[in-house]
């Protein structure tokens, strides 16, 4: 809180003063009585209320009977500008508050102010010489007692709620007392132990053996316990060693390759495919060896022999040299198209910052964009605007000013006069005189007394009539005048108000579209398209950029797809390389070297069916039109089956039977087994946990056994022993003392405990704030002295100065000026620690009486640096150090006499 200004209405001698202070240091000078010390007790009126009336207390209502009270300014880091506003015959003395066009009451002033309260501005933020003189010898206990009550906010009420504690909790319980009732329960509680004591003794037998039953009873439910989950978990173990050849064999079912399941029509269809095939290429391969053999083509024989025995592979193969040529075409193309597409998407990626990882979305619809942009654009044109509209009021507020200044100049007399206010008095010489004739009416006969009384009667009328009668304002004119054009004034700051509001709003707006813009970036992977401006013109780029990752995706996909069919066909080449040259090439390079081998060994086929007889050719052709038939009649089936030659159909068919076979075996294997194993189970140690678990249920059955014939034993015993039941009499009437001791104790402990972690917080915050205080006090204390000590520590309890020389003194060692300026580093000190709350600001009344000229100089210049935190207003008479503060550029106030 900083004072901004007073306005003394009417306080002491002053008399329609104001007064503005300044943020951070000032200098209040005048001579003595001139009032300042007025201007001290105003400043403390106006926050907390007049002073009480007393025979002893100065009374500061003005002599002349006017309006008793004023006005006051402060900044608040919360509230903004406050106005005070108090007057003793108003409201009961009670405060007005105006902050943030609202109006207050006193209890919205101690809000405000809160926890600035009228004793810790007394007692803190006040200097005077007789507040230094309480502080003279100081030790550790006191420093940190100071330290709570000045330096912190609200600790003297802990301390009070600390000492409220401890005395409600002596009335339960004193250490030597004994009326408080816990004493007298711990009285009668031991008086009860003492004789449970001695009848125990008496019944020591009968309470271990009470022990013992209880123990044994305990230990056989514990027992039952186990056993019963030993059955369960042994019933499960039993259970699962019966049945561990069928979980093998599941698990070996599992962990088999499971082929396609068909149907057993399916697999006799196939298999009459393949016989036949297999029946037609023998008669066929039995045919070409014997025109082999008769043929005059016996160097190529080897050759032939081996085209004769792939035949149909090599036949299956250049039958797919159409679809092998396009698959080829095919990943060519979708390779130079996904390469085209990622050369395009980079100009894009570095324009924009887009990355493949973090693909960019679109947040908004078009049409959304386009309001968002038109709102942009509308709350752009609407802030330059209301800005112009700004301009031009300040401007309009500024001449209206001037032109009211010059008014008020011009009708200065009127003004003057309204502030003199006439006076309505009697007139006192015809009521004097009215008097005298009405005395003297009755010592007159009777007729000229009537008169008389008359004559008394008319004068008096005269005499007040000024009382009754009211004058015409010669300037009432003027006073319509002045009245409008405050009006017009009031009326254009108002709309200057709203015009900044309106300007606010828009900004705050714009931050939140900017903040929701950025936020909107990071989440859709942008990058640099960080403008609605760009989500409008560049809209189509994002759209570009997504067909082309998804182009390229599907692309991606197909290619794999392409390779794994190209690297299935390069596998079926492999058997041809044991005769054929094309190890190494390429798909294509082979399927040209297949093809040209093909027509050369069908230029032999030629050449030898040409030397057979016609008979033989026929019955090849024949052949070779059955074998043909059988493989078109079996490539659905084949094609459905993913076989692709009919020399795999005996390998696939065993297979087949195989899965299906195993396939049904599991069905009913897990059907079995269904809750007996889990993912975790040990199956190769569950005959020897089978046994463990056997073992432990047969031990603990006999245990049983054993516990049972001692607790009747033990019950026995009991019942031998039982006597009279004194002894749970007095358990009972202990149990009830005890329940009352508890409650008691209860309460005591909770104030106890109360008041003791009051005191251990207060120690703990004065504690930790010592040695800052010391630590500042210190610095302070070097800049008072001009660097002749050096610190200001704790000493067995003690506060000591330790000189430049390394020489060290107790308080009282020190004189008087320069043990002044050891309280006045350490309030100083205080007051820094508390520099975050900034509760109010230093008010210093010539707290320099011991101080020679170096010492106020130096003081001086502690006020300039410790003002850099917190406004000093300092009052004085002392003319050399007006010197000092002019020396060091400080400002100076001079009061005048009221």
């Amino acid at each position: 809180m900083k004072l901004i200004a007073i306005e003394l209405v009417g306080f002491g001698k002053w008399q329609q003063k104001k007064i503005a202070f300044l943020p951070k240091n000032q200098l209040l000078f005048g001579t003595n009585e001139v009032g300042k010390s007025t201007i001290y007790q105003f400043i403390q009126a106006m926050l907390f209320g007049f002073p009480a009336k007393g025979k002893r207390k100065k009374d500061y209502q003005p002599k002349s009977g006017g309006a008793y009270g004023g006005r006051l300014w402060f900044s608040h880091p919360v509230y903004g500008e406050v106005q005070i506003e108090r007057f003793k015959a108003q409201n009961k003395g009670q405060a007005k508050v105006y902050f943030n066009d609202q109006i207050g009451d006193e209890a919205t002033l101690e809000k405000i102010l809160h926890p600035l309260t009228k004793e810790l501005f007394q007692a803190v933020f006040t200097f005077q010489q007789e507040q230094l003189n309480q502080l003279d010898k100081l030790n550790e206990e006191e420093l940190q007692t100071s330290l709570l009550s000045l330096g912190l906010s609200g600790s003297q009420q802990l301390l009070l709620s600390r000492e409220a504690y401890f005395k409600s909790a002596q009335t339960v319980y004193k250490g030597k007392g004994s009326q408080p009732p816990l004493n007298q329960k711990l009285t009668e509680y031991q008086n009860l132990q003492k004789r449970i004591n001695e009848k125990e003794q008496k019944e020591r037998p009968f309470q271990q053996l009470v022990t013992e039953l209880a123990d044994t009873e305990q230990e056989i439910n514990q027992k039952r316990q186990a056993v019963q989950d030993i059955k369960t978990t042994l019933a499960l173990v039993e259970k699962q060693v019966m049945n561990l050849p069928l979980y093998n064999e599941l698990h070996t079912i599992e962990q088999s390759n499971s082929s396609i399941i068909i149907s057993q029509e399916e697999q006799e269809r196939l298999l009459s495919v393949y016989q036949q095939y297999r029946f037609l290429s023998e008669e066929l391969l039995r045919l070409n060896q014997t025109i082999a053999a008769q043929s005059e083509t016996e160097d190529q024989t080897e050759d032939y022999q081996f085209y004769l025995a792939e035949e149909v592979h090599i036949q299956q193969l250049l039958n797919q040299r159409y679809e092998i040529d396009k698959l080829l075409a095919e990943v060519e193309w979708m390779t130079q198209s996904f390469q085209q597409n990622q050369q395009e998407m980079l100009p894009l990626e570095k324009q924009w910052g887009w990355q493949v990882a973090t693909v960019p979305q679109l947040p908004f619809g078009e049409q959304e964009v386009e309001k968002m942009h038109d709102a942009i654009v509308e709350r752009t044109i609407k802030l330059q605007t209301v800005q112009t509209d700004l301009r031009l009021l300040e401007e309009e507020i500024a001449t209206r000013e001037e032109n009211l200044s010059t008014f008020e100049t011009i009708n200065k007399e009127m003004f003057q006069k309204n502030k003199r206010q006439q006076k309505k008095s009697l007139n006192p010489l015809l009521c004097g005189i009215a008097a005298i004739i009405f005395m003297i009416s009755f010592l007159l006969p009777t007729p000229i007394r009537y008169g008389g009384l008359i004559v008394s009667l008319v004068s008096l009328i005269i005499g007040v009539l000024p009382l009754f009668y009211q004058s015409k304002d010669p300037y009432e004119n003027e006073k319509r005048q002045w009245q409008e054009k405050l009006s017009q004034l009031d009326y254009l700051n108002d709309q200057l108000i709203k015009i900044k509001a309106e300007i606010k709003k828009l900004n705050e707006e714009e931050q939140e579209t900017a903040h929701f813009i950025a936020q909107k970036v990071k989440e859709n992977h942008l990058g640099k398209m960080d403008k609605v401006e760009f989500w409008l013109n560049y809209r189509a780029d994002i759209t570009r950029y997504l067909i082309l990752i998804k182009t390229n995706q599907e692309l991606e996909y197909q290619l794999q797809e392409d390779q794994k069919r190209v690297t299935a066909i390069s596998e079926q080449t492999k058997r041809f390389t044991t005769k054929l040259p094309i190890a190494g090439m390429s798909l294509a390079e082979r399927m040209r070297v297949i093809s040209e081998f093909a027509d050369k060994m069908e230029k032999v086929r030629f050449a030898q069916e040409y030397q057979a007889d016609a008979y033989t050719r026929q019955s090849i052709r024949e052949l070779k039109d059955k074998q043909q038939q059988v493989i078109e009649q079996g490539r659905t089936l084949m094609h459905h089956f993913q076989i692709s030659s009919i020399n795999e159909i005996p390998d696939k068919l065993r297979s087949y039977q195989t899965a299906s076979s195993n396939h049904k075996r599991k069905n009913e294997l897990q059907h079995m087994l269904a809750g007996l194993y889990d993912d975790n189970s040990e199956t190769e140690q569950l005959p020897a946990k089978q046994q463990e678990l056997a073992k432990t249920l047969k031990e603990l059955e006999e245990a049983i056994h054993q516990l049972q014939k001692k607790e009747q034993k033990l019950l026995y015993q009991r019942q031998q022993m039982l006597s009279d039941g004194t002894l749970d009499e007095l358990y009972q009437e202990q149990a009830i003392v005890k329940t009352e001791i508890e409650e008691l104790a209860l309460s005591w402990s909770a104030d106890q405990l109360a008041g003791q972690l009051l005191i251990d917080l207060l120690t703990e915050l004065s504690e930790k704030q010592l040695p800052n205080l010391l630590k500042k006090a210190t610095n302070y204390f070097q800049l008072l002295t001009a660097q002749s000590y050096r610190a200001i520590q704790l000493h067995e309890g003690q506060l000591i100065v330790v000189r430049k020389d390394q020489q060290r003194f107790m308080l009282h060692e020190l004189s008087t000026g320069t043990r002044d300026q050891v309280i006045m580093a350490v309030r100083f000190a205080f007051l820094y620690l508390q520099e975050h709350n900034s509760l109010c600001p230093i008010i210093v009344d010539d707290g320099w009486l011991h101080y020679d000229s170096q010492r106020k100089k130096q003081l001086a210049q502690l006020f300039a640096v410790f003002s850099q935190q917190q406004q000093v207003i300092c009052f004085s008479s002392d003319q050399e150090m007006v010197s000092y503060y002019k020396e060091l550029k400080q400002p100076i106030i001079e009061l005048e006499g009221a």
